[in-house]
């Protein structure tokens, strides 16, 4: 078979979408179905991998497609709603042909344990033999795969978020002559951080006609693919008041460096590779995070304390080393809060707290010096954290993040009532910020005037909801101080 005959130039732009793990997988399928490799290189077995959305069911089903092989599926679910059990896999296995190209797809992998892992093991073992058959093992928890079948399968390839220019290729294979260069560009760039199903989802709206838009049509990720998320809200640095210092503080050690890395380099110049963002609780800290991997267009990746802590030996170090491989694909900012409840003092850490710090500064030190990568790390207690993490390469710069004198206050109080209609503002705003609050609680206070506003059944705002507003934030406040004492 002419493997070149076979692979159309909008195939290759699908391929190099997904990476080396793309071409890879080419290169397997080709090497086993394409018989373009001697025996003794041929892979007959390949587990793929990778979390929700990232088309592993969908690399799978065009490259399959492009081969016109005969295609496979295997449900663990959907076999033992036979009722035949393993056994009913094993008639399955049993009836693929020999004598043409076959692609046999076990999904979700992990599941195949007990008797059906062995019935699996076997056919592994069986199809080292079968000159055009190929097992391709898809699965979003590597770690969960039994060790037997691990053992048998002959190669791991592990699907990760596409970078620019994978996002770039994605884009010019959904389009088709749909779409103009321009277009493709700026969907790859505003879909920084997304995973494939997100990236298509986007695409689609921009694709989608006008006239449709305006019928309310709704939109679709490509069959195979998961639906992409809803899109957050982006914060900006005009939405955060009373912090002018700090943003730009922020905009010399974060933007500059990831807008201008080619400079950076030019000139010899290490900016800071991590950045410590301390000081009381409601001050901004994590809005001034995505404010700043909003101002560059960064993949904005927050790690959360319950997603690091895992039961199992070993995998909260893997999760660790996860979220840092996947922010090398593209310029990111990883947001690590409260850092200190996990990477504080070795001394006063347990056994799972000081194996997350050692990992953290293995995955902070072996960062690749062409990467635009920057760690942000938010705390309420500076002094609990281990010294050794604030050294230069890891946060070796703190900004600190003071709660909000008057005119802050002011600032902040205008910029969160700007869409709101408020009898008497500019005598109102003036009092209410002399009230000692931080931003967090400003808002909040916002938030309760309009509550009693509602209540009124009004949309004009006046000194008599705040009021109502101000007495609930210090009921709430006495309950807090109470609640410490006992």
């Amino acid at each position: 078979m002419n493997l070149g005959s076979k692979i159309d130039k909008r195939l290759s732009h699908l391929v190099d979408g997904f990476g080396d793990a793309g071409q890879r997988m080419l290169q397997i399928f080709s090497g086993k179905l394409a018989s373009a490799l001697p025996p003794s290189l041929r892979i007959h077995s390949v587990m793929l991998s990778g979390r929700t959305g990232l088309g592993k069911s969908f690399l799978v089903t065009e490259i399959a497609e492009c081969f016109g092989c005969n295609l496979v599926k295997i449900h663990l679910g959907r076999v033992m709603a036979t009722g035949n059990q393993h056994n009913g896999l094993r008639q399955i296995l049993a009836r693929v042909p020999i004598t043409r190209a076959s692609l046999v797809w076990l999904v979700d992998i992990e599941l195949f344990s007990g008797l059906y892992g062995r019935v699996v093991e076997e056919f592994l073992e069986r199809v080292k033999s079968l000159p055009l058959c190929l097992v391709v093992m898809t699965t979003r928890h590597p770690q969960r795969v039994p060790a037997s079948l691990r053992l048998l399968c002959d190669d791991h390839v592990c699907l990760l978020p596409p970078g620019k220019q994978e996002r770039h290729q994605l884009c010019r294979w959904y389009a088709g002559n749909k779409a103009t260069p321009a277009m493709i560009e700026d969907a790859a760039n505003l879909a920084t951080g997304m995973t494939v199903a997100e990236l298509f989802a986007r695409f689609a709206n921009q694709l989608q006609p006008r006239h449709a838009l305006d019928h309310g049509a709704s939109t679709t990720s490509p069959d195979g693919l998961a639906k992409g998320k809803p899109l957050k809200t982006s914060v900006h640095w005009q939405d955060i008041g009373g912090l002018d210092a700090v943003i730009e503080e922020l905009k010399e050690a974060i933007v500059w460096p990831l807008l201008c890395h080619d400079e950076f380099v030019r000139l010899g110049i290490k900016p800071p590779r991590g950045v410590l963002l301390y000081g009381p609780p409601g001050t901004g800290k994590t809005m001034l995070a995505r404010a700043a991997a909003t101002e560059v267009s960064a993949n904005f990746i927050s790690v959360a304390i319950p997603d690091l802590v895992k039961g199992e030996v070993g995998e909260s170090e893997k999760a660790l080393a996860a979220i840092f491989e996947n922010a090398a694909r593209c310029p990111s900012i990883v947001f690590l809060d409260e850092i200190e409840a996990i990477f504080g003092s070795r001394e006063q850490s347990g056994e799972v707290g000081k194996k997350l710090i050692t990992q953290l500064f293995l995955e902070m030190d072996n960062i690749p010096e062409d990467a635009n990568v920057v760690i942000l790390a938010a705390t309420n207690a500076p002094h609990l954290m281990d010294s050794s993490i604030l050294r230069s390469g890891r946060l070796d710069k703190m900004i600190h993040i003071p709660r909000p004198d008057y005119s802050s206050r002011l600032d902040i109080l205008t910029r969160a009532t700007q869409h709101l209609s408020i009898e008497n503002a500019s005598g109102l705003l003036p009092r209410l910020a002399e009230t000692e609050m931080s931003g967090a609680e400003i808002k909040s206070l916002v938030r309760c005037a309009c509550y009693s506003a509602i209540q009124r059944g009004t949309k004009v705002l006046c000194e008599q909801d705040f009021d109502v507003a101000l007495a609930t934030a210090s009921t709430i406040d006495q309950f807090h101080q109470r609640a410490v004492a006992g």
